[in-house]
């Protein structure tokens, strides 16, 4: 795990793997902290190509994270148990529970699950739009808008399928962070079914609308320095 940046906001230059893949000077996830209680954390590309992004959110009773990465490899459990342990030593918390859910579906954005069934207080949220309606309380899906409690903290959660069929948006009303997966970023948008994409997007706007959005955040960096020229696929 790299060291915090000293920055907070999104004044961060994130990692793109290294120049050799037999010198990696990468860290498997670059651990950057929006504010106190904002994490964000990237896994390298070397790693794999996706270099998806994760986000964790502490409440007073329990903390989110969004995502587990591209790899079951341990790491990413490895560094939110180290951050979660941080912030306790400052807020300590009988029992204080993490909730593993997903902006979608996708292979790149579940695969490090496994590495936290095990753990004590914590609930890994299933991976159908069946079981995502079920934890957050979802009775007309997609279009109802649904709040999630952190303690001292609320989310609220609207169904957005389309790039997948789970796929879900949050907004963090403390910080105004707006989190999208992979249905809104600066880069290639994939499209499973296009009507329901539409409809999600158009409800998203109205949503967004509706609340304070700070920061628009995504799961990929694809596009770059150029504007309107993404990466290769794989690249």
């Amino acid at each position: 795990m790299s060291s915090d940046s000293p920055a907070r906001g999104l004044d961060v230059r994130w990692v793109h793997g290294s120049a050799s893949p037999r010198h990696k000077t990468d860290p498997a996830w670059q651990v950057h902290r929006y504010d106190a209680d904002t994490v964000i954390m990237r896994q390298s590309k070397d790693a794999n190509w996706e270099a998806p992004f994760t986000f964790l959110l502490f409440g007073a009773k329990r903390a989110l994270l969004l995502d587990t990465g591209a790899t079951n490899d341990y790491l990413l459990r490895r560094t939110v148990d180290g951050l979660i342990a941080d912030r306790l030593v400052d807020h300590p918390v009988s029992d204080y529970e993490l909730v593993v859910a997903h902006t979608h579906a996708h292979g790149d954005h579940i695969a490090g699950d496994a590495s936290f069934a095990a753990r004590t207080d914590t609930v890994v949220v299933g991976t159908s739009a069946t079981e995502v309606q079920t934890f957050f309380g979802f009775s007309a899906w997609p279009q109802q808008v649904v709040d999630h409690d952190l303690g001292q903290r609320r989310l609220q959660l609207i169904g957005i399928p389309g790039h997948e069929v789970a796929s879900i948006a949050v907004h963090d009303e403390r910080t105004g962070l707006l989190f999208t997966g992979d249905s809104v970023y600066p880069g290639r948008i994939y499209v499973r079914d296009f009507p329901a994409y539409v409809d999600s997007m158009n409800r998203l706007v109205e949503f967004a609308e509706a609340r304070t959005v700070t920061h628009v955040l995504g799961c990929h960096i694809e596009m770059t320095t150029t504007p309107g020229r993404d990466y290769h696929l794989g690249c």
